[in-house]
């Protein structure tokens, strides 16, 4: 078993292509945009065939594996030969691909929730009066920047915010100058079904129920473009636990961190 870097992304798209065929739930996008899209990827060989891919981030942790449909019977040779040539330590992964998670797990020493991935219920969402969300516009970039940095230490150095504006998915709440609250509403490329919402509210004005207007905007702007809203969140932000019940989204699926065992340990497996 063999694992080479790539950028040959043709390639990994087209294994992608069959692991999004796999899932039981969608994939978020901050965790698709983000943490996938940034990682090492690695063509996975058998013999002289490519029979799969992975990707590691700078941690060394496995953020995403795939095996064709042949040769998926081999996951947890695969995850063994990741740990026992030391390319992961451990995996950030959800249970929405049973196969690889589960292999994953075999070899774990531990595991605990770290992100929630939520949808919405399908009701009805009523139309209130609407607060003034508008789109980010060229000129807003720096001022947005500016608030992701103050209020979640996100340092946009790479392009981030200029490609939601471009894409007329990010949105800002203004009040006297100041910026309220930055909304994104993510119609995915990958998953034609789904659109990711994200929301983050200013310091000085939580509390007072903006979230949950803002969020409802977003999610009649979602169902009028035929997308199922999916939004997600870590396990300490009580918060937004406190948000979705409110606007009545349910819990779809857990993302989970596992920290691997490094000795040999295939007893079970064989």
């Amino acid at each position: 078993m063999k694992f080479s870097k790539t950028d040959n992304t043709i390639e990994i798209d087209e294994f992608r292509k069959g692991l999004y065929q796999r899932f039981t739930a969608p994939l978020d996008a901050m965790w698709e945009q983000l943490y996938i899209a940034s990682s090492q990827h690695y063509l996975i060989n058998e013999g002289d065939k490519n029979i799969g891919y992975c990707c590691i981030d700078d941690k060394d942790y496995l953020l995403q594996i795939y095996l064709k449909e042949a040769y998926k019977f081999l996951m947890d040779k695969v995850v063994l030969s990741l740990v026992e040539s030391k390319l992961v330590s451990s995996a950030s992964i959800s249970a929405i691909e049973p196969v690889s998670f589960n292999a994953c797990l075999f070899f774990s020493k531990s595991i605990k929730a770290n992100t929630f991935l939520y949808q919405y219920s399908n009701r009805p969402s009523e139309k209130e009066l609407l607060l003034k969300v508008v789109p980010v516009l060229i000129e807003d970039i720096p001022g947005v920047k500016t608030f992701l940095k103050e209020q979640i230490g996100f340092e946009d150095t790479f392009g981030y915010t200029e490609n939601l504006v471009e894409r007329k998915e990010v949105f800002l709440l203004k009040e006297s100058g100041d910026i309220v609250a930055t909304s994104e509403c993510r119609l995915s490329d990958s998953q034609a079904e789904v659109a990711d919402l994200g929301i983050i509210v200013n310091k000085d004005y939580q509390g007072k129920g903006i979230a949950t207007q803002v969020l409802k905007q977003q999610i009649i702007r979602c169902l009028e473009a035929n997308r199922n809203p999916i939004c997600s969140t870590t396990v300490d932000n009580l918060a937004f636990f406190d948000l979705f019940n409110v606007v009545i989204i349910h819990l779809l699926k857990e993302g989970y961190h596992m920290q691997f065992l490094h000795e040999r340990h295939v007893s079970a497996h064989g």
